[in-house]
């Protein structure tokens, strides 16, 4: 083969790794690129169970619409602003109360405030309670609506285009946090890159070694020494954790034959095995339904186990949201999750 031939040989196969490169990258899932954090801020006045409605449909809108959910430090947040256009009694027997909530949406970068995208809309509700009329209208918000999928696709543009542009910022926020002794959520910040944005996310992972062991949660700590079988409620976004063991309910739904809970486990010390002795749910009216799966996973540090729970029953088919969810895990304890949707 002469040297002519051997150059375009050459030039045709390095065409084909960039682009193969590129189509790969492209081809990746957003969840597992851009990771956004729902948040309520204290000035947005709704409280209880309207609260963490909100805060599941937030963690719902990411989700569905491509990004990733989490509860942990990101450098992004989606946060909401909720103003009360009107407020009523009805002269019904029983009275009722009857609200109408303008919410807006943004998604922001945590530390400076910018705005990277918005959306807005108008909800009503009607109940006894004045709490309850809120929460009633909180659950017409549809996470699959168009306008959520705008929203989310203007904001991953608008963050990748930041993470090419102003990584330097990304980078000075980091070391301001190791500065201040908040490692862990400095290497949270510098692991969320997406690797599409590839000169920003080689940097910012060989930042993220550098920093070094970090600190355990005080939190956990204290759980571990003080209570280590102490039922740990789940912060939103769905996601727990009992010592070592991460546990993520990332999809219920009701299929026809039984209700499906799909959860994802992973161990971040060691590879182990764990069993999950008992699952136990409460629905929206009280109804409590109780099964022993035994089911058994060997984990392998690091990596994502994901099993799907099908429970079935007579009246399983009624249920369309879930109060608490109690997954009991051998020798570990139980992880409780409160105010779970169920698609259909």
């Amino acid at each position: 083969m002469n040297t002519k031939k051997i150059i375009t040989l050459f030039s045709l196969l390095s065409i084909a790794a960039v682009a193969f490169s590129q189509n790969y990258q492209a081809g990746m899932g957003d969840r597992e690129r851009i990771a956004i954090t729902p948040h309520i801020g204290e000035n947005v006045e709704i409280t209880g169970q309207a609260r963490n409605l909100l805060l599941a449909r937030m963690s719902n809108i990411i989700n569905l619409n491509g990004l990733s959910a989490q509860e942990s430090a990101s450098y992004f947040a989606m946060v909401p602003q909720i103003s009360v256009v009107s407020e009523d009694i009805t002269s019904t027997a029983p009275a009722m109360h009857a609200v109408t909530l303008y919410i807006s949406f943004a998604i922001i970068d945590n530390y400076s405030g910018a705005v990277f995208s918005e959306t807005n809309l108008e909800v009503r509700g009607v109940d006894q309670s004045r709490e309850r009329a809120f929460t009633h209208a909180i659950s017409s918000i549809n996470p699959r609506a168009g306008q959520f999928r705008v929203f989310i696709e203007r904001a991953k543009d608008q963050i990748l285009t930041f993470y090419n542009t102003e990584c330097d910022l990304v980078v000075s926020t980091a070391q301001s946090l190791v500065e201040q002794g908040r490692k862990r959520e400095a290497v949270e910040i510098l692991t969320s890159i997406p690797p599409v944005s590839q000169e920003c996310y080689d940097l910012c992972m060989e930042l993220a070694g550098d920093i070094g062991p970090l600190p355990e949660p005080a939190t956990t700590h204290r759980q571990q020494e003080e209570r280590p079988q102490q039922e740990e409620p789940v912060v939103v976004g769905m996601k727990g954790r009992l010592r070592n063991l991460e546990v993520e309910v990332v999809n219920v739904e009701y299929t026809g034959a039984g209700l499906d809970i799909t959860i994802l486990l992973m161990n971040e010390v060691e590879n182990t095995q764990i069993n999950l002795r008992r699952m136990r749910f409460i629905d929206r009216a009280g109804n409590e339904f109780r099964t022993n799966p035994y089911l058994r996973v060997d984990l392998v540090r690091g990596v994502h186990a994901r099993r799907t729970l099908t429970y079935r029953d007579d009246n399983i088919d009624l249920v369309t949201f879930i109060r608490v969810l109690e997954l009991e895990f051998s020798g570990l304890g139980t992880l409780r999750f409160d105010n779970i949707e169920v698609k259909r």
